[in-house]
């Protein structure tokens, strides 16, 4: 009999825990709570949700990413989803970013969705960026090739669209990256590069790097000395998403650039390209490196040792 109750109602402590969220209460105890909801308690949870004041909400679903990191045994993407449902667009932006790894077909299409019809830009936004992953799958083909034409489509007509805010037209330029073996999608990039717009500048030199297509480098290159910090800073992302050993002398001087973000992710890429180049020259930017720079260049330093010799001998 018990058993019977406790698949087909809510459970007690849920019902605390949404009680807990009107009040305010988003600590980690009754969060938790949200883990591996069952379909019952997605409907319980579903049908309060809006009984939990919006600045709650926000801050639950902030909660749901704070405890992930801190442990591996929680998993709240049935809670998410109900949160995709939300009548404010900073709960819907933040369910999406949320979701960041699932992958499932549905998801896929709410995506779509999300990034032509919702009313807030910045939640279309959020959705364009979130399509990159199932364009990396689609490029992998390990997304079924209707799929994968559509949503490539998708990103395409969200790019062009005369009323698409920029935002959103930026993210989906980024999105379609690793596309960038497709000549048409090679065309949509260049024109964008060198549209004079800097943000789709911006945008263009991200998803070369996306691409994995090694005819971007010389672009690449190039921009990692630009005057503009914010092409450096996406010219450095791309060369380590190109594994470009070509760059290494270039990103050791963005390694000691003045802006703080370039300076790191210029160390994290030349530990990501790796080789005994890399080796050589995080050795060469340790030798006058500030406390906070040394400690990225120690953990970049193991991943590039870990690549070179991945079974060291105890």
């Amino acid at each position: 009999m018990d058993e019977t109750i406790t698949k087909s109602e809510p459970s007690r402590s849920l019902v605390e825990a949404i009680a807990d969220f009107r009040k305010g209460d988003v600590s980690h105890t009754p969060v938790s709570r949200l883990s591996d909801l069952s379909r019952a308690e997605v409907k319980t949870l579903a049908e309060a949700w809006l009984s939990i004041p919006e600045e709650y909400r926000a801050r639950l679903v902030r909660s749901f990413d704070e405890l992930s990191e801190e442990r591996v045994d929680v998993n709240f993407r049935r809670a998410l989803r109900v949160a995709l449902e939300d009548s404010e667009p900073v709960v819907r932006q933040l369910a999406i970013a949320g979701l960041w790894e699932d992958c499932s077909s549905d998801l896929l299409e709410r995506l779509e969705m999300f990034m032509h019809e919702d009313p807030s830009a910045d939640v279309r936004a959020e959705a364009a960026r979130a399509l990159e992953r199932f364009s990396v799958l689609a490029a992998s083909g390990e997304l079924d090739r209707t799929s994968a034409d559509k949503l490539r489509e998708s990103l395409q007509r969200a790019v062009h669209g005369d009323e698409t805010p920029f935002g959103v037209q930026r993210r989906a330029l980024e999105s379609l990256g690793p596309f960038g073996a497709d000549p048409e999608i090679v065309a949509i990039i260049t024109e964008s590069y060198e549209s004079g717009d800097h943000g789709l500048q911006c945008s263009a030199v991200y998803a070369m790097g996306r691409s994995m297509q090694s005819r971007w480098l010389p672009v690449v290159l190039a921009e990692l000395e630009s005057d503009d910090s914010e092409l450096r800073y996406e010219a450095v992302r791309a060369a380590a998403a190109l594994e470009a050993t070509d760059a290494l002398p270039a990103l050791l001087e963005a390694a000691r650039d003045g802006d703080a973000e370039i300076r790191y992710a210029a160390i994290s890429a030349v530990g990501h390209i790796g080789g005994r180049g890399g080796v050589r020259a995080l050795e060469r930017l340790s030798e006058d490196a500030s406390d906070a720079d040394q400690e990225l260049i120690e953990a970049a330093m193991e991943d590039v040792t870990a690549l070179l010799d991945p079974f060291p001998s105890s």
